[in-house]
């Protein structure tokens, strides 16, 4: 049967944000919101969907999720796992953020240069 699928792409925009922190190993972290709103069909039925969903990415996605403006639109795809031990909410990874304002957005290409030059 394989693996059990555990992905997630979602448009969304940019909420708030915890500060930036590192883990013991020296690798960016962030906690943030993403906001989202669409049109989608149900039994046939179209209807306006909004929520908010709670955040986190590490390493490149975590720079890139920091120095993005609030409310920018973005589009995250990632995995859910449980907040904690002890809390079952359900938390998005992010594994991979692009920013869907243009191609080579400012924010996306000075931090994927400065990834580069280290």
């Amino acid at each position: 049967m394989g693996e059990p699928r555990n992905e997630l792409h979602l448009d969304a925009n940019l909420g708030s944000r915890e500060s930036l922190r590192f883990t013991p190993a020296g690798v960016p972290a962030l906690g943030f919101t993403l906001s989202h709103a669409s049109r989608q069909t149900e039994a046939g039925v179209p209807r306006q969907v909004e929520c908010e969903l709670q955040a986190v990415a590490l390493g490149q996605a975590a720079r890139l999720a920091n120095a993005a403006p609030l409310g920018a639109a973005v589009r995250v795809s990632g995995f859910l796992a449980a907040r904690s031990a002890r809390s079952r909410q359900p938390v998005l990874h992010v594994t991979n953020i692009e920013f869907l304002e243009g191609e080579d957005h400012g924010i996306q290409t000075e931090i994927e240069n400065e990834g580069q030059a280290r």
